[in-house]
């Protein structure tokens, strides 16, 4: 994994540390104008914009899709970004 990659992992997953709530403080303070914000926005704007067929089954099971296919799509991100992108995922579609 490179410095990139490791990079917007962990902005993933400081970015959604408190959702629902904002982690704005924490985002700025690591990352300030340095473009990351535009490559984690990019990223929730891909995940939100996922189609699961869910017929059948549960929040959990939903949020276990979205999981692989965002792994499919992203093998570079960490398994606690896939896992920030799912509850991301699942909290927008409840």
């Amino acid at each position: 994994m490179t410095d990139q990659n490791t990079d917007l992992s962990e902005a993933i997953v400081v970015h959604l540390t408190n959702y629902p709530g904002k982690n704005e403080a924490a985002f700025e303070a690591r990352y300030g104008s340095t473009g990351v914000r535009e490559q984690v926005r990019a990223m929730l704007d891909e995940t939100i914009s996922t189609r699961i067929d869910w017929a059948g089954m549960s929040l959990s099971e939903i949020g276990d899709e979205l999981e692989r296919v965002m792994r499919e799509r992203h093998p570079e991100l960490s398994d606690a970004a896939i896992r920030k992108l799912g509850n991301y995922y699942t909290y927008q579609v409840k």
